[in-house]
């Protein structure tokens, strides 16, 4: 499984308008609803937080990877946001997060669900593909790019 099956271009947010963790999260779930992909924010951002309830998903170096599993849906689903001022994710170096990936895993699918995460982390962990995240503007820009670089592993 690569990200283009699991993100869509609507599914890309070029600029996030939150300014914490918890407001990220929520903007990246309404980014769901309106792509169609689910119908309940509230009970999906729940999903999310209690995840984050056990241990921050920021990974350090400006990134966050929130993801849960939840019934009632049948396909890993994938938001990817960037926020220019960054947003404070408890990270576990201390520092902002620029780059948040949303996954959301069919309950049930340990292992598609981890190899996803595991994709996504070793994309961001190069330094170069987050820095050319970060200098793109627009979300179809943003969106290209980065499954550019998931076809290269």
């Amino acid at each position: 499984m690569n990200l283009e099956e699991i993100l869509a271009e609507s599914c890309v947010i070029s600029n996030l308008k939150a300014s914490n963790k918890k407001d990220a999260i929520y903007e990246m779930c309404e980014t769901l609803k309106k792509s169609g992909l689910i119908e309940n924010v509230q009970e999906v951002v729940n999903v999310i937080l209690e995840r984050e309830r056990l241990g921050s998903t920021g990974i350090g170096e400006g990134i966050a990877i929130p993801h849960g599993k939840m019934k009632g849906i049948k396909n890993i689903l994938c938001v990817l946001g960037k926020s220019e001022k960054g947003i404070d994710f408890d990270s576990i170096d201390k520092k902002p997060v620029h780059i948040i990936v949303l996954l959301l895993a069919p309950e049930g699918s340990a292992s598609m669900h981890l190899k996803m995460l595991s994709r996504i982390s070793k994309i961001l962990r190069d330094t170069h593909i987050r820095n050319r995240l970060l200098e793109l503007k627009d979300a179809r820009d943003i969106y290209f790019y980065i499954l550019e670089e998931d076809r290269k592993i």
